[in-house]
C-alpha cells in the first residue's frame, strides 16, 4: 500500500477516535448532571423536613403554654374560693364565741360547762379548718409560683425554638446550619418546664 492510501486512512481512524472521545464526554457530564440534580432535591426534602420538625415542635410548645396558663387561672380561682372559706370560718368562730358568752351568763353552771365543751369542740374543729385552708393556700401559692416559673421556662423555650428555626434559612453546601444548634440548651429548658408543671400540679392535688 502506498503512502497516498495510508495518510487518509490514518487521518479517518483520528476522527473517529475525537468523536468516540466526545461522546463519552458528553455522557459523563450529563450523567455528573444528573448526579448534582438528584442531590439538590435530596438536600431540599431534608431542608423542608427540618423546617417542619421545627414548626412543630414551635406549635407543641405553644399548645403546652396554653395548658399552662389556664391550670394558673384555675389555680388562682381556686386559691380565691380558699380564701373566703377560711374569711368564713373566722367569722363563725367568732360568732361561736360571742354566743358562748352570752350563754355562759344565762344558764346554770352545769348548762355553760356543756355548751363551753360543746363550743370548745366547734372552734377547735373549726381552727382546724382554718389551719387545714392555710395550709391548701401555702400550697395553691406554692404551685403558682411553679407554674409561673413553668411559663417563663416555656416563654424562653419559645424564644429559643423561634431562633433555632431562622437557623434554618442559612445552611452550607453540606446542608447543615452555619450556626450551630443549641439542641441541648433546648431539651434542657424543656425537661425544666416538664418538671416545674409537674411538681405544680403535685402542689395542686
Amino acid at each position: 500500500m502506498n503512502n497516498s492510501l495510508i495518510r487518509p486512512i490514518r487521518f479517518s481512524g483520528l476522527v473517529l477516535l475525537l468523536a468516540l472521545s466526545a461522546c463519552a464526554g458528553q455522557r459523563a457530564e450529563q450523567e455528573a448532571l444528573l448526579a448534582q440534580q438528584e442531590a439538590a432535591v435530596a438536600e431540599a426534602r431534608a431542608m423542608a423536613e427540618r423546617a417542619q420538625q421545627a414548626e412543630a415542635a414551635r406549635l407543641a410548645a405553644e399548645e403546652s403554654e396554653r395548658e399552662m396558663r389556664e391550670e394558673l387561672a384555675r389555680v388562682e380561682r381556686e386559691r380565691a374560693e380558699l380564701a373566703e372559706a377560711r374569711a368564713e370560718a373566722e367569722r363563725e368562730a367568732a360568732a361561736r364565741a360571742r354566743q358562748a358568752a352570752a350563754l355562759q351568763s344565762q344558764q346554770e353552771a352545769a348548762e355553760r360547762a356543756r355548751m363551753q365543751r360543746e363550743q370548745a369542740e366547734r372552734i377547735a374543729a373549726l381552727e382546724q379548718q382554718i389551719a387545714d385552708a392555710d395550709a391548701r393556700i401555702q400550697r395553691r401559692e406554692q404551685a403558682n409560683a411553679k407554674l409561673a416559673e413553668a411559663i417563663t421556662a416555656a416563654e424562653e423555650l419559645l424564644q429559643m425554638l423561634a431562633s433555632e428555626q431562622l437557623k434554618y434559612e442559612n445552611l452550607d453546601a453540606q446542608g447543615q446550619t452555619v450556626e450551630p444548634l443549641q439542641k441541648s440548651l433546648i431539651s434542657e429548658l424543656e425537661t425544666r418546664k416538664n418538671t416545674l408543671v409537674r411538681e405544680a400540679r403535685q402542689l395542686g392535688n
